[in-house]
């Protein structure tokens, strides 16, 4: 299973939220039907644009559970199992995999970060409680930790561990990791500004936030450059670039509101994130509009 490759465009899917905070589960399962009907390649769940560090175990098993039924096993769904601490880690792994998960990503431990050797038995126990592969997720901007080429073949030694998805925005390093990786792993993209660029590189897909929005885009940025149509690809990531800047800045709700004007049902952030106020959709709209993509 380590050897399993994942390739294309995965939504890093949101969940939908109440000002409660509890999931709204029918929202979650139209937001998957929407991406699905868009011809997503599969799909990573309670990432970060999942909000899924905000959420308890409990939380994240059941969203989980409702993604896998929903997909029915269509597309192959990546489910992120990333904690602060091993313990909780490994028995979201063990749920991923008994409920019918194609892989696990998991973030390095955020908060208190270990050292080198702890990071490896880190992500050892959790390969060694699966039979799924494991995905090291490298997201520095939010856990204050850069996993290195030099520490991500380290990494790539232990058995089962089957590549990563490198949310860094940094090219050089992807590149390098495919050059050094001991052995052959699948690595992700995960900076949407960079999909066309890691795509030449030799990066197999994208785990995207963007995805949730247009999906349809990146859908067609990867098929374009599939079929060698890099003029196509390279048009297509300056519009994805141009939807990127617009949904900047506040976390998680630009996207929940981008979708709900797309006619998706999307719920509102976790608290302590907050949804967008009517001005700032208005002007989200008006934004959107002036693209002339998809909202008229």
């Amino acid at each position: 299973m380590k050897n399993a490759k994942f390739k294309g465009i995965f939504p890093a899917i949101i969940t939908p939220f109440n000002s409660e905070g509890d999931v709204e589960f029918r929202y979650l399962r139209d937001v998957a039907r929407f991406h699905m009907e868009k011809g997503v390649h599969g799909f990573f769940v309670c990432g970060s644009a999942g909000e899924g560090p905000l959420m308890s175990t409990e939380q994240r098993k059941t969203v989980a559970e409702a993604l896998l039924k929903e997909t029915s096993g269509r597309v192959p769904v990546i489910v992120h199992v990333g904690s602060t601490n091993t313990r909780e880690a490994v028995e979201l792994a063990k749920h991923a995999d008994e409920s019918g998960a194609a892989a696990v990503g998991a973030v390095s431990p955020f908060y208190f970060k270990p050292d080198l050797e702890g990071l490896i038995d880190h992500y050892r126990m959790i390969a060694e409680a699966i039979e799924i592969p494991v995905l090291i997720y490298n997201i520095p901007q939010n856990s204050g930790f850069n996993m290195t080429p030099e520490i991500i073949k380290k990494l790539c030694e232990i058995d089962n561990v089957g590549g990563v998805k490198d949310s860094s925005g940094n090219l050089t390093q992807i590149q390098e990791i495919i050059e050094t990786a001991p052995r052959p792993i699948t690595v992700i993209n995960g900076a949407d500004p960079l999909l066309f660029a890691a795509l030449m590189v030799g990066a197999d897909g994208q785990i995207s936030g963007i995805a949730n929005i247009v999906p349809e885009l990146l859908v067609d940025l990867y098929e374009a450059y599939v079929k060698g149509e890099y003029g196509k690809a390279l048009d297509l990531q300056n519009k994805i670039d141009e939807v990127k800047r617009i949904v900047a800045g506040l976390p998680i709700a630009p996207l929940k509101a981008a979708l709900e004007l797309r006619g998706i049902r999307a719920g509102v952030p976790k608290r302590p994130l907050r949804p967008l106020n009517q001005s700032e959709i208005s002007t989200l709209r008006d934004r959107l509009v002036s693209l002339d993509l998809f909202w008229h």
